[in-house]
């Protein structure tokens, strides 16, 4: 692509200076206070790993299922989760999703007699459908992936807080250097979950130093002019080549001492933004409502977080040149996911028994509504998707 120094990013990173110093300065404090998560969790015990992924790999050893059990997961995911499941030892079996992107629990019901344990995950910060998906896992245990919903809610309680266990991906809204959270309140399931946690090892002091300055040199270059110039225009052309994130091969350890401390300087007002981000997507939502795509909603009885703001095209040739118009004119946005069902297919097992998901994959666009956007690039984002919508020969 051709580099655009106003090209708006299409996800959010905000790990400032003043972070950076924050996160220096608390790898040498002794004691870190967890008591935030009690007011928004309430009662809970909490694990730390390095990664979300390491989180959910810890929590299946400790289910201590015989090897090769079948997993539970929504197909459309990103495939560390199918990594992570692997890892542990078990198998993978896709799960359909609904049009609120996450499990469908019609599907759920049709293969849940195979089934040894199911991971919901919350996708888009959208929260799934608890109440059916306990009804019918009956005695399975349910673990909830928030990695995506942080402060999203079901029937006025937080996701995190219906499953047997819980994990975050700590950086995944909150832009902090990493880490992974685990939750439960099975006092049984928290006894083996320690007994993991503590065989695992702890980074070096020069090790978070590292990860700091990392952490800040890559929110740096996600912002303009550095994104559009020099950030995407590289990210495209080795993404097919290079595992920037270290994905398909991951160590599982303690979380960094600074990424938990600063990830909890900043839960405690994080609502805030949250809230910013919800205006954002009600904005766009009804500036691009009398358009041909199919906007996001909230289903009665949830609070979303509004992570990212999904759209559906008719088709994938739709979606396809409308993604590189709206790059091409400076706005950013991602088809997250598409290639779920093709990676599945090749790595993990996939059998062509989600098509609802295949239809979503060839369908989904993310555009940018994070809460550092200012209205002027709010406005922006609404302009140039018009215009793509108006112009017959991309639509």
């Amino acid at each position: 692509m051709r580099p655009n120094p106003n090209l708006i990013p299409r996800f959010n990173l905000d790990f400032d200076f003043s972070d950076l110093l924050y996160s220096i300065k608390s790898i040498f404090n002794k004691n870190i206070d967890v008591a935030v998560l009690d007011s928004i969790f309430g009662q809970r015990k909490f694990y730390f790993t390095n990664y979300g992924r390491s989180a959910l790999y810890v929590i299946l050893k400790s289910l201590n299922l015989p090897l090769k059990s079948k997993i539970g997961v929504p197909l459309y995911s990103c495939n560390v989760v199918f990594d992570a499941i692997i890892k542990a030892g078990f198998i993978p079996k896709f799960i359909d999703i609904d049009d609120n992107f996450t499990i469908d629990p019609d599907d759920l019901f049709k293969k849940i007699d195979d089934l040894k344990a199911i991971i919901v995950i919350h996708t888009f910060g959208r929260p799934a459908d608890m109440g059916r998906i306990k009804k019918i896992a009956g005695d399975i245990p349910i673990i909830e992936d928030c990695a995506h919903s942080l402060f999203s809610e079901y029937k006025d309680k937080k996701t995190g807080t219906f499953g047997n266990f819980s994990y975050f991906s700590l950086a995944k809204y909150i832009s902090i250097g990493g880490g992974g959270m685990i939750t439960t309140n099975y006092i049984d399931s928290a006894n083996i979950i320690h007994q993991e946690i503590s065989s695992l090892e702890k980074s070096s002091i020069n090790e978070e130093l590292k990860n700091i300055f990392i952490s800040y040199a890559r929110s740096f270059f996600y912002h303009k002019p550095w994104f559009g110039l020099i950030s995407l225009p590289i990210g495209l052309s080795i993404e097919d080549k290079v595992d920037l994130m270290n994905k398909r091969n991951f160590n599982v350890s303690l979380i960094n001492k600074s990424d938990l401390s600063l990830f909890l300087h900043k839960l405690s007002t994080f609502k805030e933004q949250v809230e910013l981000q919800r205006n954002n997507s009600f904005f766009l939502i009804d500036a691009l409502k009398e358009n041909s795509i199919k906007l996001p909603y909230e289903k009665n009885n949830t609070y979303c977080n509004y992570y990212l703001f999904p759209i559906l095209f008719k088709n994938k040739d739709e979606r396809d040149k409308a993604s590189m118009e709206l790059r091409k004119r400076g706005v950013d946005n991602a088809k997250l996911f598409s290639k779920s069902p093709e990676i599945g297919t090749k790595q993990y097992g996939y059998d062509q028994d989600c098509p609802f998901t295949e239809q979503v994959a060839d369908r989904i666009l993310t555009l940018p509504n994070h809460y550092t956007l200012s209205n002027k690039e709010l406005n922006k984002i609404v302009d140039i998707t018009r215009e793509v919508f108006q112009n017959e020969n991309i639509i």
